[in-house]
């Protein structure tokens, strides 16, 4: 049975992450429901418009705007849901009388027409897939999956890497693919084109059979907690601050480590904060 969703679903709590700084809601307001949405880059004005039968969210660059409150026609034949105006903070006086009938709702955002599709991707495939890509480090701790999290060389590979040929499993570098199972569970793996590859600045990009011995390497792992990494002025030493964090609606554990500004994450902090989890 396929997933259906309404755009209030599938919006609930992203307006301020897609950078939406003005929005216009359809006459039906968000309630419109869906099985399948497709996400539309609008940078170029067509002179015949394309067959669309699927609802459809709109992207319209800032280059083509005047161009396209012009030619209104054009989204009476497509089957848009959804415009969201990129590289803007208000919404066109053409773009806010459209017809009643039309049922679109509008919307300003402040994010270029690229960064805009790829958080609508993200999105679309979150709600209807139940599928999140995320940037970090995957490895699995006492049956528990921990997802390392942090700016690219502030030292999670290493710090893995060290933890995974003594006590630990390594799952994953660099990407982390987490979805929900239908117990509900969070299984987190590495991305598949990548998954048996990691980078550290010392190696590059090398194979993880290379570093570590088949048995400390898995594919994959039941996510439990979080720990993100960031560097900061404001202490002189690093400290951990336990909190929560949802990942598809599911509250995990969540140690948030600051490291001083010449420092770097490493070994001893990420036992510390699994050590806190057991």
């Amino acid at each position: 049975m396929k997933k259906t969703l309404s755009l209030k679903e599938i919006f609930q709590g992203k307006i301020t992450r897609l950078g939406i700084e003005e929005i216009i809601l359809a006459a039906t307001g968000l309630q419109k429901q869906f099985s399948k949405i497709n996400i539309r880059l609008i940078n170029r004005i067509l002179y015949t418009t394309l067959i669309n039968n699927t609802p459809t969210i709109a992207i319209v660059s800032l280059r083509v705007l005047s161009k396209f409150c012009a030619k209104q026609d054009n989204i009476l034949k497509d089957n848009f849901v959804f415009l969201i105006l990129a590289e803007s903070s208000t919404i066109p006086a053409d773009l806010k009388n459209l017809p009643a009938g039309l049922d679109v709702t509008v919307a300003a955002s402040k994010y270029d027409e690229h960064y805009l599709k790829s958080l609508l991707k993200e999105l679309i495939r979150e709600k209807f897939q139940e599928t999140v890509f995320v940037h970090g480090v995957l490895l699995e701790a006492e049956g528990k999956g921990i997802l390392i999290t942090g700016a690219s060389g502030i030292g999670k590979t290493t710090a893995a890497l060290k933890t995974a040929a003594k006590d630990y499993y390594w799952v994953a570098d660099d990407i982390a693919v987490i979805k929900k199972n239908k117990h509900g569970e969070l299984i987190a793996a590495g991305h598949k084109k990548i998954s048996n590859y990691l980078h550290t600045e010392a190696t590059g990009i090398i194979p993880v059979v290379n570093l570590l011995k088949p048995e400390r390497i898995k594919k994959s792992t039941k996510l439990v907690a979080v720990v993100e990494v960031e560097k900061t002025t404001k202490y002189d030493a690093p400290v951990i601050i336990e909190g929560g964090k949802y990942i598809l609606g599911k509250k995990l554990i969540c140690f948030h480590i600051n490291i001083p500004s010449t420092g770097y994450f490493n070994e001893n902090l990420l036992v510390k904060a699994i050590t806190q989890l057991s």
